[in-house]
């Protein structure tokens, strides 16, 4: 027989209610976690036997570009194999989606960590469809060709553009730059954000730190987006698929800092990559779009149905196979 009192009679009854109740949620979230878990991790590697078949059009090209840079400058051969590796399922981009998808928590605990999670994994599985991860490849590609001195073409850009300039200076490889796969910002001691290549990409440093008489001195973040535009992919259009939750975010908070001093990046010249991509990319936007404006009704149908989208595009891009 229940005890009447401060915790017994019907406040006890609510609160046992209330506890399976949250139990049942968090269980529900879990169990629809790792379902997309696993589905996107079928998907990557779907993904990475395309890469290995050479069966995207980037694939192949960055391979002929690094061999024919490596040929006719054998003072960047080293560069030129280490561009080659990211057109391989060992490279920063692919490795990059495996590790933060292992990363994303299969136990969130309340609706925001899900709503939370549920956008990291739909973003990873955009990053992972075939035909936009070779667009995401064109950054690579751009570099090979900048670094040729005009040998090889350029792809989705105009020939005659100033790729990326700072005190007029063009600097060959700026596509990586600001790109989380080869690098980060540090900031200085007075609060300066600068580019720091990651280990062995390094090399790069060389090219764009003034050895090679490219650029003098370090590359600041306003200096460096605070003038032309870039003509980088991952910088006008992959940053919401390959870049993670906390580089979007240092990103917002570093254009809002530079517009605050009055400085403005300027906006993606155009369109580029490949026709398929770019429908892939508009269709992902939509469904991210529609996910955006029922964030506050997760767990309800409007959430299974865009969950249900998610798969659906996981598989007719894996059906599709471009």
């Amino acid at each position: 027989m229940m005890k009447n009192g401060p915790f017994g009679g019907w406040f006890t009854c609510v609160l046992l209610i209330s506890l399976v109740f949250v139990q049942g949620c968090s269980q529900n979230y879990t169990e629809q976690t790792k379902r997309q878990k696993q589905a996107i991790a079928a998907k990557l590697d779907v993904l990475g036997s395309k890469i290995s078949a050479g069966e995207l059009v980037n694939v192949l090209l960055i391979g002929t570009y690094a061999d024919t840079l490596a040929q006719a400058k054998p003072e960047l051969k080293p560069v030129a194999g280490l561009l080659r590796k990211d057109a391989t399922t060992s490279g920063p981009l692919y490795q990059g989606l495996k590790k933060r998808l292992a990363a994303v928590v299969d136990t969130p605990g309340n609706k925001e960590e899900f709503a939370s999670i549920t956008e990291e994994l739909f973003s990873v599985d955009a990053a992972a469809d075939p035909a936009i991860f070779n667009d995401s490849l064109l950054d690579v590609v751009n570099t090979l060709a900048d670094l040729s001195g005009g040998e090889l073409a350029r792809v989705n850009i105009p020939k005659d553009a100033r790729t990326a300039n700072i005190q007029g200076n063009a600097v060959p490889g700026s596509y990586l730059v600001g790109n989380p796969s080869y690098g980060r910002w540090q900031s200085n001691s007075s609060g300066r954000s600068f580019w720091v290549f990651y280990g062995q990409y390094r090399l790069f440093s060389d090219l764009l730190g003034g050895r090679r008489g490219y650029h003098r001195g370090p590359i600041h973040y306003d200096s460096w987006y605070g003038g032309a535009n870039r003509y980088s992919y991952y910088n006008d259009y992959g940053r919401s698929t390959y870049g993670g939750r906390a580089d979007r975010g240092f990103t917002r908070a570093r254009r809002s800092d530079m517009r605050s001093k009055g400085i403005t990046a300027p906006a993606p010249a155009k369109q580029y990559g490949s026709a398929a991509g770019n429908a892939r990319v508009s269709n992902y936007a939509a469904a991210r779009t529609n996910r955006t404006q029922g964030g506050s009704n997760v767990g309800s149908k409007r959430v299974s149905k865009r969950r249900s989208s998610l798969g659906s595009s996981a598989r007719r891009s894996r059906a599709r196979g471009k």
